[in-house]
């Protein structure tokens, strides 16, 4: 019986198809093939013949397939559908992506009877995907690289794995030509070398064309460029890919892969080397912006570090020539291979006075230098008159009147004030350099007035050193003067006081009023002399007397201090109200004098009050401590404060409250020699504080 229509068309369908279907037979054991389509003869490259009674395994000879095998195994056994990758070989040997999609067919009851196969060719989608996994991959690892080496071997050593290369190249453009970075496989010689990016050269015209150039087959490259191995000294590959790198508008060089055997570069193949060439074009770029900003940095720190060291050894330096030493220093780091000098005004000529090492080799200019530069020559003069730092680029030896000084590509000069006007110049030659740029500017600057302050705070200091002097002397001079007449005095008043007495006795008694009016004024006068006297010879000792510094309890002292009040004061009620005082560095005698002036200032303006109440106290300001003796006296006006501390100045009258004022006057000089100040707070009728600071460390 002939097959029905639908069977004869099914045939012809199946015979027809472009997609390879096998069918095998599930009831036999093995399930062996009873049929395979035309297309899977092709596919497989075996005929019916040698395809019919066989498992559909013979075609994955050694290839594991082991997850694909299991799958198949699975569907079989539960009699269901799968679709699996295999590695499978043509009757040739020939390797083949195969996805196997399975089914079966049952019959009337339900019964698995055969099971039909669908096979699919999908070498070059497998060989895409793996390509795209491998650029992701590279683009992944391409962002985590930060040197060229890095960037070239990543690149190198997955372009040829991944397309089965011999040997691969990477040319950059340097200096206007392309220079070899990095090779990879090559055994032989190659005929990519350097070169200029000029001429019939393969690198070249790619780079210019910005195109890719491939050549598949044996004796391609020499066809296209028939001197390149007699140029180059190599031998041409049997298959070669040319790969342009260009970011923006710049080309940056080529990548190369060579090949042992033909190769047919399929557009993924070409799509995936165009992909890795962008990628290593921009992995690059960023390599050098990378190492740049490195290197940026690195000079920047180098920068710092040279300020932080000119800054820390200026510091402490007062002679002009070392600190004129330590620029030139900072300026051999700054700028390497340069001259740094420091030039004095001296007999209408500038002459060098320091100068950089590299000047021993140059005996000559070194000799002339010291010598002395003309006042006129155009540099120094135009630095001169404007007080600016001047900048020359392209520096002319003979135009600017310095004629052994052609070895300079650019100059510059810093003038430098000394008593207010300028006295010296630092200089630096630069030789290899013609141009300032304005990051070298501004070092240059920053060098020059930190010198500059350096100098004008050398020369403050030894301002400030000379009238110290000058006062110490004057001091000492009014010292001695403020001893001597303290005790020249004392003799024409104690002849006051005896010759009074003697006067008074001579006299008739009893003396009328007004005579023992005029004795009592003048021995009042005399006495009042005595006290000023003591004052002056007080104060005259603690200003002479040598600090003895020490550690001094101020809780003991001021115990002292109060118990010299109840002894000379008896007859007083006051109401103290003390507070824990410190341990402080000083002189122990001389503080003891400062807390006597403060107590007995305070005991003395409370006199008048029902209950006297004096408060001490102290406070931790930091770097010092801060000592306080408040009292409800008389107080003073604020505005007069300022004579509270100056000798023989009084805010109240003789009369009214005895004494020579001269006691808080000393105390301000002791606290001085200790470093410390005075303070005082007050308003009429409302009492007053007084107290001290002392620094926590001595000085």
């Amino acid at each position: 019986m002939p097959p029905s229509p639908e069977l004869q068309l099914l045939a012809q369908a199946l015979t027809a198809s472009v997609h390879s279907l096998i069918i095998a037979d599930a009831r036999q054991p093995d399930l062996p093939i009873i049929y395979a389509n035309p297309a899977f003869e092709r596919l497989s490259g075996y005929p019916a013949a040698e395809i019919l009674g066989r498992n559909c395994r013979f075609l994955q000879g050694q290839a594991p397939n082991a997850a694909p095998r299991q799958a198949i195994r699975q569907a079989l056994a539960q009699g269901g559908s799968t679709t699996v990758l295999l590695r499978n070989f043509r009757k040739d040997g020939t390797p083949f992506d195969n996805e196997l999609t399975l089914s079966p067919m049952r019959d009337a009851a339900g019964t698995v009877t055969h099971f039909v196969g669908f096979q699919i060719d999908v070498t070059a989608r497998e060989a895409a995907s793996a390509l795209m996994a491998r650029l992701q991959a590279l683009t992944q690892h391409l962002a985590a690289v930060r040197t060229q080496d890095q960037v070239t071997d990543l690149i190198l050593h997955d372009a040829l794995q991944a397309l089965g290369g011999i040997g691969g190249t990477v040319l950059l453009v340097r200096d206007h030509a392309l220079k070899v970075v990095a090779r990879h496989g090559q055994t032989q010689a190659s005929v990519w070398q350097d070169g200029n990016l000029e001429g019939p050269r393969p690198s070249p015209d790619a780079l210019r064309s910005r195109t890719p150039l491939f050549f598949e087959h044996a004796g391609a490259l020499v066809a296209a460029y028939p001197d390149l191995e007699t140029l180059t000294g190599g031998v041409a590959p049997v298959a070669s890919a040319v790969l342009p790198m260009v970011e923006g508008s710049e080309p940056l060089g080529v990548i190369v892969l060579d090949f042992r055997e033909p190769h047919n570069f399929t557009p993924d193949e070409q799509h995936f080397l165009q992909t890795l060439a962008s990628q290593c074009a921009l992995a690059l770029d960023r390599a050098h912006l990378s190492g740049d900003l490195e290197r940026q940095v690195q000079d920047r720190t180098a920068e710092l570090e040279a300020f932080v060291r000119f800054t820390e050894a200026a510091d402490g330096e007062t002679e002009v020539l070392a600190l004129a030493q330590r620029a030139v220093d900072v300026l051999l780091v700054l700028f390497p291979g340069s001259t740094s000098s420091y030039f004095a005004l001296e007999n209408g000529r500038w002459k060098l006075k320091v100068y950089s090492p590299d000047l021993e080799d140059r005996p000559d200019l070194l000799a002339n230098a010291q010598t002395g530069a003309p006042v006129d020559a155009p540099i120094f003069a135009q630095s001169m008159r404007t007080a600016e730092p001047i900048f020359v680029d392209g520096w002319d030896a003979q135009l600017e009147q310095l004629p052994q000084t052609g070895m300079y590509q650019s100059v510059a000069v810093f003038p430098l004030p000394i008593g207010g006007s300028v006295q010296a110049m630092f200089a630096l030659g630069v030789k290899n350099t013609p141009r300032w740029s304005g990051h070298h500017q501004a070092v240059f600057r920053s060098v020059g007035r930190s010198l500059r302050l350096a100098l004008e705070r050398t020369e403050t200091a030894r301002q400030l050193t000379a009238q110290r002097d000058l006062l110490q002397a004057a001091n000492e001079e009014l010292e001695a003067f403020t001893y001597s007449v303290s005790h020249d005095l004392r003799t024409p008043v104690r002849h006051i006081i005896s010759f009074g007495d003697l006067l008074r006795r001579s006299l008739p008694a009893p003396l009328d009023v007004k005579a023992e009016r005029y004795f009592g004024i003048l021995r009042t006068a005399a006495d009042t002399l005595n006290t000023l006297i003591d004052g002056m010879l007080d104060v005259s000792r603690a200003s002479r007397q040598p600090l003895k510094v020490e550690r001094v309890d101020l809780d003991r002292v001021l115990h002292a201090v109060r118990q010299d009040v109840g002894v000379a004061r008896p007859q007083r009620q006051i109401v103290w109200q003390i507070l824990a005082l410190p341990e402080v560095m000083g002189d122990a005698g001389l503080l003891r004098r400062v807390m006597t002036a403060l107590v007995d200032n305070a005991v003395k303006y409370t006199r008048d009050r029902d209950q006297a109440v004096i408060t001490v106290w102290a406070e931790d300001q930091g770097e010092n401590w801060a000592v306080f003796v408040r009292d409800n006296g008389v107080g003073f006006n604020p505005q007069y404060k300022d004579r509270l501390f100056t000798m023989f100045q009084r805010l109240h009258r003789q009369e009214d409250y005895e004494g020579a004022a001269v006691s808080l006057a000393n105390a301000r000089r002791i606290l001085a020699r200790h470093g410390g100040t005075m303070l005082a707070e007050g308003q009429p009728d409302e009492g007053a504080t007084f107290g001290f600071t002392l620094p926590k460390a001595s000085r």
